[in-house]
């Protein structure tokens, strides 16, 4: 198979299972409002369906304002007392490590805003040696992030790993696939990708090349 010049990667819901972050970071803050968290199975499966966060909250009791939870949620997230509660998906080094033998460049992109942090993490998981380049595009309330920082890329052959409409949606805007990882921060509903996979370990880029040249003939 022709190697792609790209293969582009999001962190968080592909490599990395933010689950327990996410609901530790949100359980801290409700509490410290006098809130009533909901159970971790309740909030993920409202955080993976786009359920507003408004109504997150109401549903918690929470009794601060959206900016007080806002505020608080952008100044913990990435602190590394929550990042230690990330785990690496099932695999994903082995998976990387054969993604790479089908790629020039294997980019990791992340919305990430604390730089040392991220590289704190990656380098715990052991991760960093496998990427040619780590592309940190905070949003700052920037549309499309990702889309901008990969833009003035050259390439013939790419393709784009994700979980989240924002993923799919710089595929879509640079003219190439995208491959859709089910089990992340989203559910499959809100995805409009490419291809589908569970996890990252299920991609087999030479059955995606595959088709890709049936649907062409």
């Amino acid at each position: 198979m022709q190697k792609y010049d790209y293969i582009f990667t999001d962190l968080d819901g592909p490599i990395l299972d933010g689950k327990d972050k996410h609901y530790n970071c949100y359980r801290d803050i409700i509490n410290k409002y006098n809130g009533i968290p909901l159970d971790i199975d309740e909030y993920w499966d409202f955080k993976r369906n786009m359920v507003k966060r408004d109504i997150v909250l109401s549903k918690s009791d929470f009794k601060g304002t959206y900016t007080d939870y806002m505020n608080a949620w952008m100044k913990n997230i990435e602190k590394k007392e929550y990042l230690q509660y990330d785990l690496l998906k099932p695999n994903v080094i082995e998976a990387l490590t054969e993604i790479k033998t089908h790629t020039y460049n294997l980019y990791l992109v992340t919305m990430r805003n604390n730089a040392n942090n991220l590289f704190w993490q990656l380098n715990n998981y052991n991760l960093i040696s496998l990427f040619d380049k780590i592309i940190i595009c905070p949003s700052n309330g920037v549309s499309h992030p990702k889309y901008n920082a990969l833009k003035d890329l050259a390439f013939i052959h790419a393709i784009f790993i994700g979980d989240t409409e924002e993923d799919t949606l710089t595929a879509k805007k640079l003219g190439i696939p995208c491959i859709g990882v089910t089990n992340g921060l989203r559910t499959k509903s809100h995805l409009s990708a490419d291809y589908y996979v569970d996890e990252i370990r299920d991609i087999n880029l030479n059955i995606i090349d595959g088709y890709k040249m049936n649907t062409l003939l």
